[in-house]
């Protein structure tokens, strides 16, 4: 008498698991996955190395986009429409000064609702605690001006109008003081600023950039006082404020012919591209982050294209049976290109996981605020998948000249 064979756990388990594949994948597993799921240490070093070339271009290109918002960032926080410079104007950080009557000349244009001067420079500061002198970035300008467009600055700006008063940025590096902690107790921070006596009554939020690691906004008197080199007939940086439907590509030509040549006007558009051309041009930083991004591109390259080739010098003997049954040249790269898409797809996602991780770190102990930008991310996805292609392709070259004959 024959019994019914009673199924154990772990059978009707595999048999589920069965059907589901097969319910997801109706035409079976991809070849392509098992020949590379077959050799999972080789697997996880491929993905490895996909996976160290994704973080690393995405954090570059992230760092990249963030440094420049960082040196473009006191300009994002000024209300202006036009810039009138001097003619020998390099860089924020080096502004150079011109006659602050070249700039009410610009009034008498009649696009302009108003003009105002705004000085800067980077001036050492004391620590109130430790009395450590570093260097911060500081920008000044008439109290009962609205220059700054950012409401937190403008809102306090009564509150520079008298005495030598300043706002702190909050998030200066910690070397400068703790600014916030003496504001919250004693609701202001008596300090040094270039030697001269000031008083920090309150706090913007602006970050490092690339000229110092913080930033003081404070009144034109104040600044003069703390720089007395400058003389007070003279400004820095012009900014022209239009009226309301004026073009301000118009209103800046038509400037241009009305002052002398010893300044220069430019739209914000081109204020922009001019201190990111400094930045990219005439610093390595442009450059540094390039290279790295092309060297993590090689070694990505690399490290796949060794997998590849080593899948298909295992798998030679095989492919050459199924050469020699009729199976073209072309089924094997199509079959060699889709685990290069595999493989590419299985390290970019953890590619950009730790780069959110990065990130982070670049945000806490840095001030960097990169962060992910749906541009970036499709541009290194596309050069990851290009990389394993021709990774791939090339890795190929050994089966497509194989003799059947001679392999078998």
């Amino acid at each position: 008498m024959d019994f019914p064979v009673l199924a154990t756990p772990h059978v009707h388990m595999a048999i589920s698991r069965r059907l589901l594949i097969e319910r997801i994948l109706p035409l079976g597993i991809p070849l392509a996955w098992l020949q590379l799921a077959a050799e999972r240490k080789r697997f996880a070093a491929a993905v490895a190395g996909i996976t160290f070339a994704v973080t690393m271009m995405l954090f570059l290109m992230g760092l990249h986009s963030a440094l420049y918002k960082q040196a473009l960032a006191p300009f994002y926080k000024l209300r202006t429409d036009l810039y009138v410079l001097s003619s020998q104007y390099e860089y924020i950080g080096i502004p150079r000064s011109f006659a602050a009557a070249t700039l009410w000349r610009a009034r008498a244009l009649q696009e302009v609702e108003s003009v105002a001067p705004l000085w800067v420079s980077a001036l050492p500061l004391k620590n109130p605690v430790t009395g450590k002198w570093r260097d911060l970035f500081v920008m000044a300008f008439e109290p009962h001006q609205g220059v700054f467009s950012d409401e937190e600055i403008d809102a306090q700006r009564d509150r520079l109008s008298t005495g030598d008063t300043a706002l702190m940025d909050a998030l200066a590096h910690p070397d400068f003081g703790p600014f916030e902690a003496l504001l919250a107790k004693d609701g202001h921070a008596r300090t040094e600023l270039n030697n001269k006596a000031i008083d920090v009554v309150g706090l913007c939020h602006m970050g490092t950039t690339f000229i110092a690691d913080g930033n003081l906004v404070t009144s034109r008197d104040a600044f003069l006082r703390a720089f007395p080199v400058l003389s007070p007939s003279e400004v820095m940086i012009g900014l022209v404020h239009l009226k309301l439907g004026s073009d301000p590509a118009v209103a800046a030509a038509r400037l241009r012919s009305l002052l002398p040549a010893d300044v220069q006007v430019l739209t914000v558009e081109e204020m922009l591209d001019r201190e990111k051309s400094y930045w990219a041009d005439r610093t390595p930083i442009g450059f540094v982050i390039s290279a790295s991004m092309l060297v993590a591109m090689f070694v990505g390259a690399i490290i796949v294209f060794q997998i590849l080739y080593t899948d298909v010098s295992d798998h030679l003997p095989e492919y050459a049976t199924l050469k020699s049954i009729g199976f073209s040249d072309a089924y094997f790269v199509r079959l060699v290109l889709q685990e290069s898409v595999i493989l590419s797809l299985s390290g970019f996602i953890p590619g950009a996981l730790l780069t959110l991780v990065l990130y982070y770190f670049a945000w806490t102990m840095a001030g960097i605020p990169a962060q992910f930008e749906p541009g970036n991310l499709a541009i290194v996805f596309l050069l990851a998948l290009g990389m394993c292609l021709v990774a791939g392709a090339l890795a190929t070259r050994k089966l497509r000249h194989a003799n059947p004959a001679d392999i078998v």
